[in-house]
């Protein structure tokens, strides 16, 4: 049987690009391989994240104001936002990174060249994973779903607070979880419980509350004759939809425990 570390596909430390920038399980910046660590104002990363997300498109000072200070009453004297993006154009000169701030159209735009995100290779291989899927090759779907999985490195941008942070780490904790969903199917079809084991962990680290992730578990340790993980993965189940979102478990969660403590699950391999 495969494992997880044998099959996902790998993220590299460096990936040749001049600008690298990632934002899944926190934010970092590296140029040719050294990281960018003076930012100079306060938010000028702020501004950096948020013109990076909206790359190649002009974006309004007022919006910017209502991103960056959406406590604070903006008024067209504030001195703030033009701060902000002089330390972020100081930052990049200073760099030397192929990109660069632009004031157009009472707003400002983030150009580079030579640039890869994490975030957005996350998305392009779930896209990619998903055309694959609707053809029906699957084994093109595997490889791009699993490069997902090892995308999500963690929750976009974390520790950030802003609302557009929490749009965009909803967003692709959907797309990783889709993929999980997907990669675990295909290792239960494979009965390789091992494997469905981890993905489904890894699902788990993302949303604690979708039961058809616990009764995979259930099922792949049944399988394995573990019975009590069955019953501890039940039990933890049954104890955070009910304290956490006053729920019950399905008949369906309740029908593969007594299968498997009946032994009904056994796999014959096992």
């Amino acid at each position: 049987m495969s494992s997880l570390r044998a099959t996902t596909t790998p993220v590299p430390q460096s990936t040749g690009a001049a600008l690298e920038v990632r934002c899944m399980g926190g934010f970092s910046v590296h140029l040719g391989g050294v990281p960018v660590r003076r930012w100079h104002a306060g938010k000028a990363r702020s501004l950096f994240q948020y013109l990076l997300v909206n790359r190649g498109r002009v974006v309004l000072r007022d919006t910017l104001y209502e991103v960056l200070w959406p406590d604070q009453e903006w008024s067209p004297g504030s001195s703030s936002l033009k701060v902000a993006a002089h330390a972020l154009r100081r930052m990049l000169l200073e760099s030397g990174a192929p990109a660069r701030i632009e004031h157009q159209d009472f707003g400002y735009v983030l150009r580079a060249d030579d640039l890869w995100v994490d975030a957005e290779e996350l998305q392009a291989s779930f896209s990619a994973g998903r055309v694959a899927e609707l053809r029906g090759d699957h084994e093109g779907a595997t490889a791009h779903y699993r490069r997902v999985a090892a995308l999500h490195q963690g929750d976009y941008l974390a520790g950030e607070t802003a609302d557009w942070v929490h749009e965009q780490r909803e967003w692709y904790r959907s797309l990783a979880l889709r993929a999980l969903t997907y990669l675990r199917g295909q290792a239960l079809a494979r009965e390789d419980f091992p494997e469905v084991i981890e993905w489904s962990r890894q699902a788990l680290a993302i949303d604690r509350y979708q039961e058809e992730t616990y009764q995979a578990l259930m099922i792949a340790h049944g399988r394995l004759g573990e019975l009590d993980r069955v019953r501890s993965w039940h039990e933890l189940c049954v104890r955070r939809l009910g304290e956490e979102l006053n729920l019950e478990p399905t008949a369906e969660t309740t029908r593969i425990l007594a299968h498997a403590m009946q032994g009904r699950l056994r796999s014959s391999a096992a």
